[in-house]
C-alpha cells in the first residue's frame, strides 16, 4: 500500500502546475497527503488489525518527519511510534505482536546499513527468523523445521508476484469487468497454501529448549545484537550456531519430549506420556478417584492432584475434602461458586484452556513445568496462569527435596 501510494503521489506531482511547485510544495508534502489516508484506509478495511495499525503509524511518522524537514533517525521514528501506541493502548505491551514487530524493525534497520546484495537478503531472512525464535520463546513451544526456507521463498513471491498480480486483477475487474486473473491467482494461492500447510504440520517440528535460568536467553539476545550491529565483520555464522545450539540443545543431543503432558483438546482434558493416553476427564462421572494423577507426578507424597471432571459441578466440597485435594487442573475458568469454594477450601488450581498444554519434565531430582501460554522472564509481566504454574513447580520441587 505504501509503494502504491508513492507511485500515485509521483504521478500527481508530475501533473502539478509550476505555480504550486514554486509555492514551496515538495514531493514529501504530496506523499504525506496521498499515502497517509491510504494507509489508514487500508487499516480500516482490514478491521484495524494490530500489525497494520503499527505499520501505518510508523510510516506516517516517517512521512511527516520528511515533510517537515526534521532530522529524525530511523530508530527515533520507531521509538516515537512505539510510545504513541502505548499511550493510546497501554495494555498492548502484553501483546507478543508488539514485541515482535518493533523488535524486528529495529533489527532490520541495524542490519541493512550496508550494500544490499542477494546473499545479504538471504542472511536478512535468516537473521529475522532466528531473532523471532528467540523472542517467541515462552509463547511458542516449537517451530517448523522448514520455516526459514519457506519464508525465503514466500516473502519474495508475495512481494514480486502475489501483490502485483492482485493489483492487476483489481484493475482488470474495474476496467474490463472480468475476473480471469483473480481466478488464476486464487488457484495458485490455494495450491501454495496447501503445500505450506503440509510442510509446516507434517514435517518434524523443532522443540525449543527449556531453561530455569534467564542466562541462556540473555546470551541469545546478546548474540543477536552482536550479529546485527557487527554484521560487516561477517561473524554471523558463529552467532547462528550459538543461538541455534542454545535454542535446540536437547533436540541436537537427545530426543526432546515431556515425560507427562496435560492437554486440552477441543474442551477435553487428557493426560498422556510420550506415547500413551493415561487419563481423560470424561472417564469419571462423579467418581473423582479416577481422575487423581498424583501417582504420575510424584509417587508416595502427601499432596493430591486432580484433573477436573467434564462436569465440573461434580467437584463438591465433600468430594474435595474427602480426597484431601491440593491442586486441580481446570480446562477453563469455572463458575464463581466453584472458584469461591476452592478458595475457601485452600485448593490451588491451574488452568489449561483449549489448545493449551501443561508439560512435566522430570530431570534427576527436579521437576520442570512448561505451560504453552506462559510469558517468561524477559517480558515485563506474567499472567495469573504462569504465576500459578511457577507456584506448582516450586511446590513439586519442595516436596522432592
Amino acid at each position: 500500500m505504501f509503494v502504491i501510494g508513492r507511485l500515485i503521489s509521483r504521478v500527481i506531482w508530475l501533473l502539478l502546475p509550476a505555480k504550486m511547485l514554486l509555492s514551496g510544495l515538495t514531493r514529501w508534502h504530496c506523499d504525506a497527503a496521498i499515502v497517509i489516508p491510504m494507509l489508514f484506509g487500508y487499516a480500516y478495511i482490514t478491521n484495524w488489525g494490530e500489525p497494520v495499525v503499527r505499520a501505518s503509524i510508523m510510516l506516517s511518522v516517517y512521512l511527516c518527519a520528511r515533510m517537515l524537514a526534521l532530522k529524525a533517525s530511523p530508530h527515533g521514528i520507531i521509538i516515537f511510534a512505539l510510545w504513541l501506541i502505548l499511550l493510546v493502548e497501554p495494555r498492548s505491551i502484553l501483546s507478543p505482536g508488539l514485541w515482535l514487530s518493533f523488535s524486528m524493525v529495529f533489527l532490520l534497520i541495524g542490519y541493512c546499513q550496508t550494500t544490499v546484495k542477494l546473499s545479504r537478503l538471504l542472511m536478512v531472512q535468516l537473521m529475522l527468523s532466528t531473532a523471532s525464535m528467540v523472542l517467541i520463546l515462552g509463547w511458542q513451544e516449537a517451530i517448523s523445521s522448514v520455516s526459514i526456507l519457506t519464508n525465503v521463498v514466500l516473502i519474495p513471491f508475495a512481494a514480486f508476484v502475489w501483490f502485483p498480480w492482485g493489483i492487476a486483477a483489481c484493475v482488470e475487474v474495474v476496467v474490463v469487468g472480468t475476473d480471469l486473473s483473480y481466478s488464476i491467482l486464487d488457484v495458485i494461492l490455494r495450491l501454495i497454501i496447501d503445500g505450506v500447510d503440509w510442510l509446516a504440520f507434517e514435517l518434524p517440528l523443532l522443540p525449543f529448549e527449556q531453561y530455569a535460568s534467564s542466562a541462556p536467553r540473555l546470551l541469545m539476545l546478546f548474540l543477536i545484537g552482536f550479529w546485527v550491529y557487527q554484521s560487516p565483520l561477517k561473524r554471523g555464522l558463529l552467532c547462528v550456531v550459538g543461538i541455534w545450539s542454545t535454542l535446540f540443545a536437547s533436540a541436537f543431543i537427545e530426543e526432546n519430549g515431556a515425560n507427562l503432558t496435560i492437554l486440552n483438546s477441543d474442551g477435553r482434558l487428557m493426560i498422556k506420556d510420550k506415547s500413551t493416553v493415561l487419563m481423560v476427564d470424561s472417564w469419571a462421572a462423579h467418581d473423582l478417584n479416577r481422575l487423581l494423577f498424583d501417582g504420575y507426578v510424584m509417587p508416595a507424597q502427601n499432596r493430591v492432584y486432580l484433573l477436573s471432571p467434564a462436569d465440573m459441578t461434580a467437584m463438591t466440597p465433600e468430594q474435595l475434602l474427602s480426597l484431601n485435594v491440593s491442586w486441580v487442573v481446570l480446562r477453563k475458568y469455572a463458575s464463581t461458586q466453584i472458584m469461591a469454594m476452592m478458595t475457601a477450601l485452600k485448593v490451588d488450581w491451574v488452568i489449561v484452556e483449549d489448545h493449551e498444554s501443561l508439560s512435566f519434565f522430570f530431570e534427576n531430582d527436579r521437576t520442570v513445568l512448561r505451560h504453552s501460554a506462559c510469558i517468561y522472564s524477559f517480558f515485563l509481566l506474567k499472567s495469573d496462569t504462569c504465576k500459578r504454574v511457577e507456584k506448582l513447580e516450586s511446590v513439586l520441587n519442595y516436596i522432592q527435596t
